[in-house]
């Protein structure tokens, strides 16, 4: 879906976006063409949401100094109360349920 240049899009429209493109590449009915521009597009997409979550996790950061200045690490929710606690700030989109393999990354290639 095109958007204008100026209109930056959401982390959800991000993520949902991706989706789409893992849903065009996984129907297989894309010329090959097609379908290597649409992963590329995906690649691009994942790296764009991964630095909006980069930025958003440096902003919570930010949020979290104490009075003295220094950053404090907090852990987020993992979930459930009985469930482990830790960080939770992704690092990679998820783009398929775990049972699909991942598509590759650029640096899968040899270049």
């Amino acid at each position: 879906m095109e958007r204008p240049q100026s209109e930056e899009p959401s982390y959800e429209q991000l993520v949902q976006d991706l989706e789409t493109c893992v849903r065009d590449l996984e129907e297989g009915r894309l010329p090959l063409e097609r379908a290597i521009d649409r992963f590329k597009e995906g690649v691009a997409l994942v790296k764009l949401a991964e630095h909006r979550l980069q930025a958003a996790e440096a902003q919570v950061n930010l949020l979290l100094r104490g009075e003295d200045g220094q950053e404090r690490k907090e852990p987020f929710a993992a979930g459930p109360a009985d469930a482990p606690r830790g960080p939770r700030l992704a690092t990679s989109v998820p783009v398929a349920p775990a049972n699909r393999p991942r598509p590759a990354a650029d640096d899968d290639f040899p270049t």
